[in-house]
Protein backbone atom coordinates (compact mmCIF):
# COMPACT_ATOMS: atom_id res chain seq x y z
CA UNK A 1 0.00 0.00 0.00
CA UNK A 2 1.20 3.54 -0.67
CA UNK A 3 2.21 5.68 2.32
CA UNK A 4 -0.50 8.00 3.62
CA UNK A 5 1.47 11.16 2.85
CA UNK A 6 1.84 10.09 -0.81
CA UNK A 7 -1.89 9.40 -1.06
CA UNK A 8 -2.68 12.86 0.30
CA UNK A 9 -0.23 14.46 -2.12
CA UNK A 10 -1.81 12.67 -5.09
CA UNK A 11 -5.31 13.53 -3.89
CA UNK A 12 -4.42 17.23 -3.85
CA UNK A 13 -2.91 16.90 -7.34
CA UNK A 14 -5.95 15.12 -8.81
CA UNK A 15 -8.36 17.52 -7.12
CA UNK A 16 -6.66 20.59 -8.61
CA UNK A 17 -5.92 19.22 -12.09
CA UNK A 18 -9.33 20.18 -13.56
CA UNK A 19 -9.13 23.66 -11.98
CA UNK A 20 -5.68 24.58 -13.28
CA UNK A 21 -5.20 27.74 -15.34
CA UNK A 22 -2.49 28.53 -17.86
CA UNK A 23 -0.41 31.66 -17.28
CA UNK A 24 1.81 32.97 -20.07
CA UNK A 25 5.18 34.66 -19.74
CA UNK A 26 6.10 35.71 -23.25
CA UNK A 27 6.56 32.55 -25.30
CA UNK A 28 6.53 30.37 -22.15
CA UNK A 29 3.51 29.20 -20.22
CA UNK A 30 2.83 27.32 -16.98
CA UNK A 31 -0.26 25.57 -15.65
CA UNK A 32 -1.01 26.61 -12.07
CA UNK A 33 -1.27 24.86 -9.72
CA UNK A 34 -1.01 21.64 -11.79
CA UNK A 35 2.63 21.79 -12.90
CA UNK A 36 4.17 22.66 -9.50
CA UNK A 37 2.02 19.91 -7.93
CA UNK A 38 3.19 17.50 -10.65
CA UNK A 39 6.81 18.28 -9.84
CA UNK A 40 6.25 17.82 -6.10
CA UNK A 41 4.34 14.58 -6.69
CA UNK A 42 7.11 13.26 -8.93
CA UNK A 43 9.70 13.88 -6.23
CA UNK A 44 7.38 12.42 -3.59
CA UNK A 45 6.86 9.28 -5.69
CA UNK A 46 10.62 8.82 -5.99
CA UNK A 47 11.04 9.16 -2.20
CA UNK A 48 8.19 6.73 -1.51
CA UNK A 49 9.66 4.22 -3.97
CA UNK A 50 13.05 4.51 -2.29
CA UNK A 51 11.42 4.16 1.13
CA UNK A 52 9.70 0.96 -0.06
CA UNK A 53 13.03 -0.52 -1.17
CA UNK A 54 12.71 0.13 -4.92
CA UNK A 55 10.26 -2.70 -5.62
CA UNK A 56 9.69 -3.47 -9.30
CA UNK A 57 6.32 -4.56 -10.68
CA UNK A 58 5.88 -7.70 -12.70
CA UNK A 59 6.89 -6.90 -16.26
CA UNK A 60 4.27 -6.97 -18.98
CA UNK A 61 3.92 -6.14 -22.67
CA UNK A 62 2.16 -2.92 -21.69
CA UNK A 63 5.09 -1.76 -19.56
CA UNK A 64 7.50 -2.52 -22.40
CA UNK A 65 5.40 -0.67 -24.99
CA UNK A 66 4.99 2.38 -22.77
CA UNK A 67 8.74 2.39 -22.03
CA UNK A 68 9.65 2.24 -25.73
CA UNK A 69 7.46 5.25 -26.57
CA UNK A 70 9.31 7.89 -24.44
CA UNK A 71 12.63 6.27 -25.39
CA UNK A 72 11.89 7.00 -29.04
CA UNK A 73 10.73 10.52 -28.12
CA UNK A 74 14.16 11.11 -26.58
CA UNK A 75 15.91 9.69 -29.65
CA UNK A 76 13.98 11.95 -32.03
CA UNK A 77 14.58 14.98 -29.81
CA UNK A 78 18.30 14.72 -30.61
CA UNK A 79 17.59 15.25 -34.31
CA UNK A 80 14.76 17.73 -33.78
CA UNK A 81 14.31 20.77 -35.98
CA UNK A 82 13.66 22.72 -32.75
CA UNK A 83 15.67 21.05 -29.95
CA UNK A 84 14.54 23.35 -27.13
CA UNK A 85 10.85 22.82 -27.96
CA UNK A 86 11.31 19.06 -28.29
CA UNK A 87 13.21 18.56 -25.04
CA UNK A 88 10.65 20.59 -23.14
CA UNK A 89 7.91 18.45 -24.67
CA UNK A 90 9.79 15.22 -23.85
CA UNK A 91 10.40 16.24 -20.24
CA UNK A 92 6.69 16.95 -19.76
CA UNK A 93 5.72 13.64 -21.40
CA UNK A 94 8.16 11.70 -19.20
CA UNK A 95 6.93 13.58 -16.14
CA UNK A 96 3.35 12.54 -16.92
CA UNK A 97 4.40 8.94 -17.41
CA UNK A 98 6.35 8.94 -14.16
CA UNK A 99 3.69 10.55 -11.96
CA UNK A 100 0.59 8.93 -13.49
CA UNK A 101 1.90 5.75 -15.14
CA UNK A 102 4.69 4.69 -12.79
CA UNK A 103 2.80 5.97 -9.74
CA UNK A 104 -0.22 3.75 -10.40
CA UNK A 105 2.06 0.83 -11.29
CA UNK A 106 4.32 0.99 -8.22
CA UNK A 107 1.43 1.74 -5.84
CA UNK A 108 -1.76 0.26 -7.35
CA UNK A 109 -3.87 1.38 -4.40
CA UNK A 110 -3.45 5.00 -5.47
CA UNK A 111 -6.05 4.91 -8.26
CA UNK A 112 -9.03 4.05 -6.10
CA UNK A 113 -8.06 6.72 -3.58
CA UNK A 114 -7.39 9.60 -5.98
CA UNK A 115 -10.09 8.96 -8.58
CA UNK A 116 -13.02 10.42 -6.55
CA UNK A 117 -11.02 13.66 -6.13
CA UNK A 118 -10.72 14.03 -9.88
CA UNK A 119 -14.34 13.04 -10.56
CA UNK A 120 -15.88 15.56 -8.17
CA UNK A 121 -13.57 18.30 -9.43
CA UNK A 122 -14.62 17.53 -13.01
CA UNK A 123 -18.27 17.70 -11.91
CA UNK A 124 -17.54 21.14 -10.42
CA UNK A 125 -15.91 22.33 -13.64
CA UNK A 126 -18.88 20.95 -15.61
CA UNK A 127 -21.26 23.02 -13.46
CA UNK A 128 -19.08 26.09 -13.96
CA UNK A 129 -19.01 25.46 -17.74
CA UNK A 130 -22.80 25.26 -17.98
CA UNK A 131 -23.28 28.46 -15.94
CA UNK A 132 -20.52 30.28 -17.82
CA UNK A 133 -21.94 29.24 -21.19
CA UNK A 134 -25.47 30.26 -20.28
CA UNK A 135 -24.76 33.51 -18.42
CA UNK A 136 -22.16 35.01 -20.75
CA UNK A 137 -22.94 33.40 -24.11
CA UNK A 138 -26.66 32.44 -23.86
CA UNK A 139 -25.75 28.86 -24.85
CA UNK A 140 -24.67 29.93 -28.35
CA UNK A 141 -23.08 26.96 -30.12
CA UNK A 142 -20.51 29.19 -31.83
CA UNK A 143 -19.25 30.25 -28.38
CA UNK A 144 -19.10 26.76 -26.86
CA UNK A 145 -15.32 26.72 -27.30
CA UNK A 146 -15.06 29.51 -24.71
CA UNK A 147 -17.35 27.95 -22.10
CA UNK A 148 -14.76 25.80 -20.21
CA UNK A 149 -12.22 28.64 -20.08
CA UNK A 150 -10.03 29.49 -18.28
CA UNK A 151 -9.70 25.98 -16.87
CA UNK A 152 -9.76 24.16 -20.21
CA UNK A 153 -8.32 26.04 -23.15
CA UNK A 154 -10.43 24.12 -25.66
CA UNK A 155 -13.82 22.40 -25.68
CA UNK A 156 -12.36 19.28 -27.30
CA UNK A 157 -9.95 18.50 -24.45
CA UNK A 158 -12.75 19.25 -21.99
CA UNK A 159 -15.07 16.89 -23.86
CA UNK A 160 -12.49 14.09 -23.93
CA UNK A 161 -11.86 14.47 -20.19
CA UNK A 162 -15.60 14.41 -19.48
CA UNK A 163 -16.13 11.17 -21.43
CA UNK A 164 -13.29 9.40 -19.62
CA UNK A 165 -14.54 10.77 -16.30
CA UNK A 166 -18.01 9.32 -16.99
CA UNK A 167 -16.69 5.83 -17.67
CA UNK A 168 -14.31 6.01 -14.71
CA UNK A 169 -17.17 7.03 -12.40
CA UNK A 170 -19.32 4.09 -13.51
CA UNK A 171 -16.39 1.69 -13.10
CA UNK A 172 -15.59 2.83 -9.58
CA UNK A 173 -19.18 3.47 -8.52
CA UNK A 174 -18.79 1.80 -5.15
CA UNK A 175 -16.28 4.48 -4.18
CA UNK A 176 -18.70 7.31 -4.83
CA UNK A 177 -21.80 8.31 -2.86
CA UNK A 178 -25.46 8.65 -3.81
CA UNK A 179 -24.81 11.89 -5.67
CA UNK A 180 -22.85 10.07 -8.36
CA UNK A 181 -25.88 9.82 -10.66
CA UNK A 182 -26.69 13.56 -10.70
CA UNK A 183 -22.98 14.32 -11.13
CA UNK A 184 -22.77 12.05 -14.18
CA UNK A 185 -25.91 13.72 -15.60
CA UNK A 186 -24.20 17.07 -15.07
CA UNK A 187 -21.15 15.86 -16.97
CA UNK A 188 -23.31 14.61 -19.84
CA UNK A 189 -25.16 17.95 -20.00
CA UNK A 190 -21.87 19.86 -20.10
CA UNK A 191 -20.57 17.50 -22.79
CA UNK A 192 -23.59 18.09 -25.03
CA UNK A 193 -23.34 21.86 -24.61
CA UNK A 194 -19.66 21.89 -25.62
CA UNK A 195 -20.67 20.72 -29.12
CA UNK A 196 -17.50 18.63 -29.33
CA UNK A 197 -18.68 16.16 -31.94
CA UNK A 198 -15.70 13.86 -31.52
CA UNK A 199 -16.26 13.60 -27.75
CA UNK A 200 -19.98 12.87 -28.12
CA UNK A 201 -19.28 10.32 -30.85
CA UNK A 202 -16.61 8.62 -28.73
CA UNK A 203 -19.13 8.33 -25.87
CA UNK A 204 -21.74 6.82 -28.20
CA UNK A 205 -19.29 4.36 -29.76
CA UNK A 206 -17.89 3.20 -26.44
CA UNK A 207 -21.45 2.92 -25.12
CA UNK A 208 -22.21 0.70 -28.10
CA UNK A 209 -19.12 -1.37 -27.28
CA UNK A 210 -20.31 -1.69 -23.68
CA UNK A 211 -23.57 -3.22 -24.94
CA UNK A 212 -21.66 -6.01 -26.67
CA UNK A 213 -19.82 -6.78 -23.42
CA UNK A 214 -22.86 -6.55 -21.17
CA UNK A 215 -25.49 -8.37 -23.24
CA UNK A 216 -25.24 -12.08 -22.58
CA UNK A 217 -28.40 -13.59 -24.03
CA UNK A 218 -28.43 -14.72 -27.65
CA UNK A 219 -31.60 -12.78 -28.52
CA UNK A 220 -30.12 -9.59 -27.08
CA UNK A 221 -27.13 -9.90 -29.38
CA UNK A 222 -29.49 -10.43 -32.33
CA UNK A 223 -31.39 -7.24 -31.47
CA UNK A 224 -28.11 -5.31 -31.21
CA UNK A 225 -26.95 -6.76 -34.53
CA UNK A 226 -30.22 -5.69 -36.19
CA UNK A 227 -29.83 -2.20 -34.70
CA UNK A 228 -26.27 -2.04 -36.06
CA UNK A 229 -27.40 -3.03 -39.54
CA UNK A 230 -30.14 -0.38 -39.46
CA UNK A 231 -27.68 2.33 -38.43
CA UNK A 232 -25.21 1.35 -41.15
CA UNK A 233 -27.96 1.37 -43.76
CA UNK A 234 -29.03 4.83 -42.59
CA UNK A 235 -25.45 6.08 -42.83
CA UNK A 236 -25.11 4.77 -46.37
CA UNK A 237 -28.47 6.26 -47.37
CA UNK A 238 -27.66 9.69 -45.91
CA UNK A 239 -24.01 9.60 -47.01
CA UNK A 240 -24.39 12.38 -49.64
CA UNK A 241 -25.95 14.64 -46.99
CA UNK A 242 -23.20 14.06 -44.43
CA UNK A 243 -20.48 14.40 -47.07
CA UNK A 244 -21.86 17.77 -48.14
CA UNK A 245 -22.22 18.83 -44.50
CA UNK A 246 -18.61 17.95 -43.69
CA UNK A 247 -17.33 19.50 -46.91
CA UNK A 248 -18.83 22.83 -45.87
CA UNK A 249 -17.58 22.59 -42.26
CA UNK A 250 -14.47 24.67 -41.72
CA UNK A 251 -13.36 22.61 -38.72
CA UNK A 252 -13.41 19.38 -40.72
CA UNK A 253 -11.65 20.97 -43.69
CA UNK A 254 -8.93 22.38 -41.43
CA UNK A 255 -8.33 18.90 -40.05
CA UNK A 256 -7.87 17.60 -43.59
CA UNK A 257 -5.40 20.44 -44.15
CA UNK A 258 -3.36 19.45 -41.07
CA UNK A 259 -3.42 15.74 -41.93
CA UNK A 260 -2.24 16.47 -45.47
CA UNK A 261 0.61 18.56 -44.05
CA UNK A 262 1.61 15.74 -41.69
CA UNK A 263 1.62 13.29 -44.59
CA UNK A 264 3.85 15.56 -46.69
CA UNK A 265 6.15 16.17 -43.71
CA UNK A 266 6.65 12.42 -43.31
CA UNK A 267 8.27 12.25 -46.75
CA UNK A 268 10.91 14.82 -45.81
CA UNK A 269 11.77 13.19 -42.47
CA UNK A 270 10.43 9.62 -42.56
CA UNK A 271 12.63 8.11 -39.83
CA UNK A 272 12.81 10.65 -37.01
CA UNK A 273 10.24 13.27 -37.92
CA UNK A 274 10.64 16.94 -37.12
CA UNK A 275 10.89 16.40 -33.37
CA UNK A 276 8.38 16.06 -30.52
CA UNK A 277 6.19 19.13 -30.02
CA UNK A 278 7.27 20.85 -33.24
CA UNK A 279 4.27 20.25 -35.50
CA UNK A 280 2.57 23.57 -34.65
CA UNK A 281 5.67 25.40 -35.91
CA UNK A 282 6.83 23.20 -38.79
CA UNK A 283 3.63 22.35 -40.69
CA UNK A 284 2.99 25.93 -41.86
CA UNK A 285 5.10 25.86 -45.06
CA UNK A 286 3.61 22.46 -45.99
CA UNK A 287 0.14 23.94 -46.46
CA UNK A 288 -1.29 24.21 -49.96
CA UNK A 289 -3.43 27.27 -50.77
CA UNK A 290 -6.27 25.14 -52.15
CA UNK A 291 -6.43 23.15 -48.88
CA UNK A 292 -6.29 26.08 -46.48
CA UNK A 293 -9.38 27.48 -44.76
CA UNK A 294 -10.41 30.78 -43.24
CA UNK A 295 -9.00 29.60 -39.87
CA UNK A 296 -5.65 28.50 -41.27
CA UNK A 297 -2.59 30.41 -40.08
CA UNK A 298 0.71 31.20 -41.77
CA UNK A 299 2.67 32.09 -38.63
CA UNK A 300 3.00 30.18 -35.33
CA UNK A 301 0.68 31.35 -32.56
CA UNK A 302 2.89 32.29 -29.64
CA UNK A 303 0.21 33.55 -27.27
CA UNK A 304 -3.48 32.72 -27.12
CA UNK A 305 -6.18 35.40 -27.07
CA UNK A 306 -9.89 35.51 -28.06
CA UNK A 307 -8.98 36.46 -31.63
CA UNK A 308 -7.06 33.27 -32.37
CA UNK A 309 -8.93 30.58 -30.42
CA UNK A 310 -9.47 27.53 -32.59
CA UNK A 311 -6.56 28.41 -34.88
CA UNK A 312 -3.08 26.93 -35.18
CA UNK A 313 -1.95 24.18 -32.84
CA UNK A 314 -1.33 20.51 -33.39
CA UNK A 315 -2.13 17.99 -36.10
CA UNK A 316 -5.65 17.31 -34.78
CA UNK A 317 -4.77 13.64 -34.43
CA UNK A 318 -2.51 11.74 -32.06
CA UNK A 319 -1.63 9.46 -34.95
CA UNK A 320 -0.72 11.96 -37.68
CA UNK A 321 1.10 14.08 -35.09
CA UNK A 322 3.19 11.07 -34.09
CA UNK A 323 3.98 10.50 -37.78
CA UNK A 324 5.06 14.08 -38.45
CA UNK A 325 7.01 14.56 -35.22
CA UNK A 326 8.58 11.13 -34.66
CA UNK A 327 8.52 9.49 -38.10
CA UNK A 328 7.15 6.13 -39.18
CA UNK A 329 8.92 4.27 -36.31
CA UNK A 330 7.29 6.66 -33.83
CA UNK A 331 3.84 6.06 -35.34
CA UNK A 332 4.44 2.30 -35.17
CA UNK A 333 5.42 2.54 -31.48
CA UNK A 334 2.37 4.69 -30.69
CA UNK A 335 0.10 2.16 -32.42
CA UNK A 336 1.83 -0.54 -30.36
CA UNK A 337 0.95 1.34 -27.16
CA UNK A 338 -2.69 1.61 -28.30
CA UNK A 339 -2.92 -2.06 -29.25
CA UNK A 340 -1.25 -3.41 -26.12
CA UNK A 341 -3.25 -1.13 -23.79
CA UNK A 342 -6.56 -2.22 -25.32
CA UNK A 343 -5.55 -5.88 -25.40
CA UNK A 344 -4.49 -5.74 -21.75
CA UNK A 345 -7.79 -4.09 -20.85
CA UNK A 346 -9.79 -6.78 -22.64
CA UNK A 347 -7.75 -9.52 -20.95
CA UNK A 348 -8.37 -7.93 -17.56
CA UNK A 349 -12.10 -8.04 -18.25
CA UNK A 350 -12.24 -11.68 -19.31
CA UNK A 351 -9.88 -12.85 -16.56
CA UNK A 352 -11.46 -10.95 -13.65
CA UNK A 353 -12.25 -13.08 -10.62
CA UNK A 354 -15.32 -11.18 -9.37
CA UNK A 355 -18.14 -9.20 -10.92
CA UNK A 356 -16.87 -6.01 -9.27
CA UNK A 357 -13.42 -6.44 -10.78
CA UNK A 358 -14.97 -7.28 -14.13
CA UNK A 359 -16.98 -4.06 -13.98
CA UNK A 360 -13.87 -2.06 -13.10
CA UNK A 361 -11.90 -3.62 -15.96
CA UNK A 362 -14.67 -2.99 -18.49
CA UNK A 363 -15.13 0.69 -17.74
CA UNK A 364 -11.41 1.35 -17.57
CA UNK A 365 -11.21 -0.24 -21.03
CA UNK A 366 -14.07 1.93 -22.28
CA UNK A 367 -12.36 5.05 -20.96
CA UNK A 368 -9.20 4.17 -22.87
CA UNK A 369 -11.21 3.34 -26.01
CA UNK A 370 -12.91 6.74 -25.87
CA UNK A 371 -9.53 8.48 -25.82
CA UNK A 372 -8.00 6.42 -28.62
CA UNK A 373 -11.11 7.01 -30.76
CA UNK A 374 -11.14 10.74 -30.02
CA UNK A 375 -7.41 10.79 -30.73
CA UNK A 376 -8.15 10.08 -34.38
CA UNK A 377 -9.32 13.68 -34.86
CA UNK A 378 -7.72 15.58 -31.95
CA UNK A 379 -4.44 15.52 -30.05
CA UNK A 380 -4.24 16.31 -26.36
CA UNK A 381 -2.13 13.68 -24.59
CA UNK A 382 0.21 16.54 -23.65
CA UNK A 383 -2.54 17.91 -21.39
CA UNK A 384 -1.94 16.81 -17.78
CA UNK A 385 -5.61 15.97 -17.16
CA UNK A 386 -5.85 13.71 -20.18
CA UNK A 387 -2.46 12.14 -19.39
CA UNK A 388 -3.62 11.43 -15.83
CA UNK A 389 -6.70 9.60 -17.11
CA UNK A 390 -5.01 7.72 -19.95
CA UNK A 391 -1.96 6.44 -18.07
CA UNK A 392 -3.95 5.99 -14.86
CA UNK A 393 -6.64 3.92 -16.59
CA UNK A 394 -4.04 1.89 -18.46
CA UNK A 395 -2.18 0.99 -15.26
CA UNK A 396 -5.17 0.71 -12.92
CA UNK A 397 -6.00 -2.63 -14.53
CA UNK A 398 -3.52 -4.13 -12.09
CA UNK A 399 -6.34 -3.99 -9.55
CA UNK A 400 -8.06 -6.75 -11.47
CA UNK A 401 -7.07 -10.13 -10.05
CA UNK A 402 -7.13 -13.04 -12.52
CA UNK A 403 -9.66 -15.80 -11.97
CA UNK A 404 -8.10 -18.78 -10.24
Amino acid sequence: MPPVWLVRLYQVLFAFLPWSVEYSFGSWAIELPAEPLLAISGIGLLLAWRQAGFPLPKRSALHLAILLWPTWLCATAFSSSMPLVSWKYVLIAIGHLWVFGAGMTLFPGLWRKVWPCFFWSMAGVALYTIIHHGFFYQFRTDQANLAPMPFFADHTVFGASVVMAIWGAIGLGERLDRYKGPAIALLVAALLLTTSRAAVLSLLLTGYLACWFLLYRHWQKKVLLAFTATCLAALVYWQPYWSAKLAGDVSSRERLNRWSCAWRMSFDRPWTGFGPGTFAFQYLPYQKPEEMTRISVVEPIVRRHPGNYGRGGGAHSEYTQALAETGWPGLALWLLVVFVALRQGAQNYFRAATSGQRRLALFLLLGLCSFFLHGLVNNFLHDARVAALVWGMAMAGRFVEPER
